[in-house]
């Protein structure tokens, strides 16, 4: 005869919210896209960045202390960067940017077409958000010009990339973008 174990209801209840709350953990860890705080003043331990396109300042922390300040440029209008809560998915010391595989356009007639090289680049979402070296913006923190990613100088794009670890939290603010949507240099 065998013989089966009985479980309290009690005891399920409780298993059943620590798998649906490792797995909330792992996605925000893995960065399955924008994600949202968990809660209006929860205090983030760790390297969270803040980047506000009304100052166009990005703000990088360690455990609460400021370790970095930089200035940012973002979208354009008609590809304003997405505003809110991410993770960093990957990085990648140099990545190719099409309008293409942005799905903005793939004529090299229009005038959003590009095709570039990208070096330092944190990756944010997977529709392409990105924060990244941009040489070839000379107004970064005065004219949004972006195709939705956020322009460091080279200099502080690198900073940037050496800190960063996948699963950090980065915060965009202030940008008037939507969630979602093509991103591009």
């Amino acid at each position: 005869m065998v013989h089966q174990r009985q479980v309290s209801r009690s005891h399920e209840r409780v298993a059943a919210r620590l798998v649906l709350a490792g797995a909330l953990a792992a996605a925000l860890t893995l960065g399955t896209g924008p994600a949202r705080a968990a809660s209006v003043g929860h205090v983030s331990t760790g390297h969270v960045s803040t980047i506000d396109a009304a100052t166009h300042q990005m703000t990088v922390t360690d455990n609460g202390r400021t370790v970095m300040t930089f200035t940012a440029g973002f979208g354009k209008p008609g590809f304003r960067t997405p505003t809110g809560t991410f993770h960093v998915l990957d990085k990648d010391a140099v990545v190719r940017m099409t309008s293409c595989s942005a799905n903005i356009t793939c004529d090299p007639h229009d005038p959003n077409y590009y095709d570039l090289v990208a070096h330092w680049a944190v990756r944010l979402t997977d529709s392409g958000l990105f924060v990244h070296a941009a040489p070839w913006d000379p107004a970064i923190g005065q004219v949004d010009s972006s195709h939705g990613c956020i322009h460091l100088s080279t200099e502080d794009a690198r900073r940037f990339y050496d800190f960063s670890r996948v699963g950090d939290t980065v915060i965009v603010e202030n940008t008037g973008g939507l969630d979602g949507g093509p991103s591009g240099p």
